[in-house]
């Protein structure tokens, strides 16, 4: 649920969107949202960017911990995830083709 604390540490997939608060030598592998090999290293103490994608205190459902560990704070679940807003989309306009056919 949103608001929940979340601990992540190496090994567990990461279970909902969260922005953490605290983290050691926290590395997540993002190829599921990216397609990119290399793990990404966060910490909660870098700025915030304008391409969430690229924030380093945000965890994404889907994605996995491959090293480290931390505590943050859940913001989204199920459908309202990064990767839940990628497959609606990506159902949306294959309905949208099959109404068109």
């Amino acid at each position: 649920m949103p608001g929940d604390v979340v601990i992540v540490s190496t090994g567990s997939n990461i279970p909902c969107d969260l922005v953490l608060y605290k983290a050691n030598e926290l590395k997540v592998n993002n190829a599921s949202l990216t397609g990119e090999s290399e793990d990404i290293l966060l910490d909660p103490s870098k700025e915030p960017n304008d391409n969430i994608l690229e924030t380093r205190n945000v965890c994404f459902f889907g994605t996995s911990c491959t090293a480290g560990d931390g505590v943050g704070i859940c913001i989204k679940t199920g459908d309202a995830t990064f990767i839940g807003q990628i497959a609606n989309l990506a159902s949306s306009a294959s309905s949208a083709e099959l109404t068109t056919l």
